[in-house]
Formats: C-alpha cells, sequence, structure tokens
C-alpha cells in the first residue's frame, strides 16, 4: 500500500474522483475523506487498485469514476484511448464495456482473446484489471521501492519532499 504522503500527491494532482478495488473493498467517488476510511480496511496481502481520476472524457462524476466493473471484472485506466466516448462515458469505460469485456465474457479472463482486446485499444496506455485475488497489468507500470506499480509519478511534485523511506532518501523536484 502506497504512503499517506503518496495517496494524497496522487489526489491533488489528480482531484476529478477516486477509487479502489481489492478482493475485499470497493469504494469510487468524490470524496478523498470517504476514500481514505474505505482503503484503512485492506490489507496490505492483497492485490488493489487505486485509481485517482483526471477527466479527459466524460463529465466530473462518481459515475465516470475508476474502476469499472462488469460481472466480477473491475477496470482502471490510466491514458487516453483513441476511441469515440459513448454518451457522458469516458473513454476508458466505453472500451471496457464495448471491447475488452465482451472478450472476458466469451472467452475468459486471462484468455488469449482478452488480450488481443485489450492490445486493439490500448495504445500507450496502463490498463488494470481484477477478477477475485487475480490481478492483470497491461502497460508499461513504474515499480517503486514501496512494492508497488504506478501507472506514472507525475504526482511527485505534489510531495514536495526530500523524504527518507526505509531504505532510501529520495529528492523529488519538478
Amino acid at each position: 500500500m502506497p504512503e499517506n504522503d503518496i495517496i494524497k500527491a496522487a489526489y491533488k494532482a489528480n482531484p476529478h474522483g477516486c477509487g479502489f478495488i481489492s478482493p475485499s473493498t470497493f469504494y469510487k467517488g468524490m470524496s478523498f475523506d470517504s476514500f481514505k476510511r474505505q482503503l484503512k480496511k485492506v490489507s496490505d496481502e492483497e492485490p488493489c487498485i487505486i485509481h485517482f481520476r483526471l477527466a479527459t472524457h466524460g463529465s466530473i462524476k462518481r459515475a465516470n469514476c475508476h474502476p469499472f466493473n462488469r460481472g466480477d471484472v473491475w477496470f482502471a485506466h490510466n491514458g487516453i484511448l483513441s476511441i469515440i466516448p459513448q454518451g457522458d462515458m469516458t473513454d476508458s469505460e466505453t472500451a471496457f464495456q464495448n471491447i475488452i469485456y465482451p472478450a472476458i465474457e466469451k472467452f475468459g479472463y486471462g484468455s488469449m482473446q482478452m488480450d488481443r482486446a485489450v492490445s486493439k485499444v490500448i495504445g500507450y496506455s496502463k490498463f488494470a484489471f481484477l477478477q477475485g485475488d487475480k490481478l492483470k497489468m497491461y502497460g508499461e507500470f513504474i515499480k517503486q521501492d514501496d512494492g508497488c506499480y504506478y501507472s506514472n509519478l507525475r504526482f511527485m511534485p505534489y510531495v514536495g519532499w526530500v523524504r527518507n523511506s526505509r531504505h532510501r532518501s529520495y529528492a523529488m523536484g519538478y
């Protein structure tokens, strides 16, 4: 689990909603305080996808926050997809609902057909999926010393830190 200053910085950099999914707990909404309260329920031992939204497609509202789900599959995305969103949906939800999930439903989570559906739309984006405790990530995530994978480190200037981690000192600048 990321440290509190990282979570707060990620929200400041992406203030249009927040959400997460783990095998035991789910939250999505507009309130950072509610997000933090719910996130405390997640064990460090379980996989968890955390998402902070910076709106590009779709209005700023709870329904457009990640993660999205159909059936027992959850999905979060970082980036901009080359597709036309439907109505007020995000590009992420449109791709998941219309392209990716139908492949999962027909051929199964983790199938070659799921991989192909993802490949059709991902471009340079990052996708994370969770079904039960089975996490799948697509795209180039950045693994940090805290054991977490990040889709980008754009939030680091919001930390504004020189801090001492468990094993290293970090100086993060603009």
